[in-house]
């Protein structure tokens, strides 16, 4: 349960900032590369992890049962970060021409 504590606010502010802007299509863009890249950086930082957490092992220890717990216990976040990644990615390119194609319709 602490996980949705943490993230509900994140989910809140990304649904308000739209709403509240003054140029909505802008800021579904940079909600967008926000979640992209907040996405990436989870990712890069769980590859750091296991890179340091399997370098940390004691010389007697195996390190590929090691990597088999670290995936395992990670997998859940990885695939969060991949499918956030996607949704920032489409919300940011699906928002970017669609502005442009409303404005072509004003003019």
């Amino acid at each position: 349960m602490p996980s949705f504590w943490s993230t509900a606010p994140i989910v809140v502010a990304a649904a308000l900032v739209p709403l509240v802007a003054v140029r909505r299509r802008r800021a579904l863009v940079a909600v967008g590369i926000g979640l992209a890249v907040g996405a990436a950086a989870v990712r890069v930082l769980v590859a750091v992890g296991r890179s340091r957490t399997l370098d940390g092992l004691p010389p007697d220890s195996d390190p590929s049962a090691a990597g088999t717990v670290y995936d395992t216990l990670t997998d859940v976040l990885s695939t969060a970060s991949w499918a956030v990644l996607a949704l920032g990615l489409a919300l940011a390119l699906g928002a970017w021409p669609a502005g442009r194609v409303a404005a072509r319709r004003r003019a």
